[in-house]
C-alpha cells in the first residue's frame, strides 16, 4: 500500500470515527408527541429523551406510573422518612412524588427540582438494562432494592408502543407508558 493511499485509509477513517462520536454525543430532544414512553435502540438511552412529568405536566397518567415504580426500586424515602411502597404508586405525581423525586434526584446527583425531566430520566437510564442480552423486548431497571421489570413493545399499530409496566407485586396485569392517561389501575 503506498503512501497516499495510506493518507487517504486514515483520513476517512479518522472522518468516520469522528462522525460516529458526534452521532453519540448529540443532545436527546424530549418527546411527547408519540403519546407514551417509547425505547428503541441501545436500552441505556431510552428515557433520557422522554418528557416532562411533574405535578404540572402529565401528572396523572402511566408515564407517571412507571416513574413512581422507579422510586419504588430503589427504595427512595419520602419526605416522613418512609421508604416509597407500593401503596405509594397510584399514578399521581402529587406532592410526595414531588417530594420522594426530590430525595432521588439528591441520591443521584442531579438537579434538585422534584421534575422528572431529560437530566432526571436520563440518570435513570443507567440502571436499564436488557436480560441475558434482549435487545428488543424485556427490560429491567435494576433499583438499589426491587428490580423493575418492563417491556420494550415494538407491535402494530404504531400507537400501541413504548414501554410496559409489568406487575411487580405477582399480580396480573400490565400497564403503558401513555403520558396524557392512567391505567385502570390507579
Amino acid at each position: 500500500m503506498g503512501n497516499r493511499t495510506k493518507r487517504v485509509l486514515l483520513a476517512f477513517t479518522s472522518a468516520a470515527a469522528i462522525a460516529a462520536s458526534l452521532t453519540i454525543a448529540a443532545p436527546a430532544q424530549a418527546n411527547t408527541s408519540e403519546g407514551f414512553i417509547a425505547g428503541a435502540g441501545a436500552i441505556r438511552n431510552d428515557f433520557g429523551d422522554e418528557g416532562v412529568l411533574s405535578s404540572s405536566s402529565h401528572r396523572f397518567s402511566g408515564a407517571t406510573l412507571l416513574w413512581q415504580w422507579i422510586l419504588w426500586a430503589d427504595g427512595t424515602k419520602e419526605s416522613d422518612g418512609t421508604t416509597f411502597d407500593v401503596a405509594d404508586v397510584d399514578c399521581d405525581f402529587g406532592p410526595n412524588t414531588t417530594a420522594t423525586t426530590r430525595n432521588w434526584q439528591r441520591d443521584h446527583g442531579v438537579g434538585v427540582d422534584g421534575v422528572v425531566g431529560t437530566e432526571t430520566f436520563g440518570r435513570a437510564d443507567d440502571q436499564l438494562e436488557a436480560p441475558l442480552g434482549d435487545s428488543v423486548g424485556n427490560a429491567q431497571y435494576h433499583g438499589k432494592v426491587h428490580v423493575l421489570y418492563l417491556m420494550r413493545d415494538f407491535s402494530t399499530p404504531s400507537y400501541m408502543n413504548g414501554y410496559v409496566i409489568l406487575n411487580q407485586t405477582g399480580g396480573q396485569g400490565s400497564w403503558r407508558a401513555y403520558y396524557n392517561s392512567a391505567p385502570d389501575y390507579c
